[in-house]
């Protein structure tokens, strides 16, 4: 589970158990309920000594545990795109150059998942992804990970059915119009159900 989700739980856990309104819990902690509201959603991953403050605010104290992070996990490759998508015009000049970038990181994590046992699988698409701030690449990752579930024959991880994780209208991967047609085609059952159409062949070769 990464930051933004782990804090969503805690925050939302605690002001629960000490019955508390989003707005009550602002006023003890002086944390804008706006602010304490997007870290309960998961839209936005507080520092550690602001989610302290906010758990002594109530008498509680905050204990961190730090578990290593798997490198091709669902959860890290969508932290992966979530990042290429927004690096600076510096670092990688052009829109395509940024999707090719995280279409690498789809890639891997789609490539690990075929290479790994199956109590590897679960380890690494167990936990749900924090959405990147687009359905495509939400709905994307979902996609891929039903895809090596049904491969396995087993069910998907109850995440990959989040409505937030479908996209519409379609998205081609291809921005070529002529290869839409191809795309559809060729396109896996899982990513058409989740709204992203890109062949098999495309998918191994980008």
């Amino acid at each position: 589970m990464d930051g933004k989700s782990a804090s969503s739980i805690v925050l939302r856990n605690l002001r629960r158990r000490k019955q508390l309104t989003q707005r009550a819990l602002s006023q003890r902690s002086g944390v804008p309920q706006p602010t304490i509201a997007e870290i309960e959603s998961g839209r936005r991953e507080p520092t550690m000594s602001l989610l302290s403050r906010i758990a002594e605010s109530v008498g509680e104290t905050l204990q961190v545990r730090v578990v290593p992070l798997p490198r091709f996990s669902a959860v890290a490759t969508a932290n992966q795109i979530a990042e290429r998508l927004t690096v600076s015009s510096d670092q990688v000049p052009s829109p395509g150059s940024r999707k090719d970038s995280a279409l690498r990181s789809l890639l891997d994590l789609r490539d690990a998942l075929r290479r790994c046992n199956e109590e590897e699988y679960f380890q690494l698409t167990e936990q749900p992804p924090s959405l990147v701030g687009d359905t495509r690449w939400d709905a994307l990752i979902a996609a891929v990970v039903e895809e090596e579930s049904t491969r396995r024959d087993v069910g998907p991880p109850r995440w990959t059915n989040d409505q937030s994780r479908f996209t519409k209208p379609f998205w081609y991967v291809a921005e070529i119009p002529e290869l839409h047609d191809w795309e559809l085609a060729g396109s896996p059952a899982s990513f058409i159900r989740h709204g992203v159409l890109a062949s098999e062949s495309e998918l191994e070769s980008v």
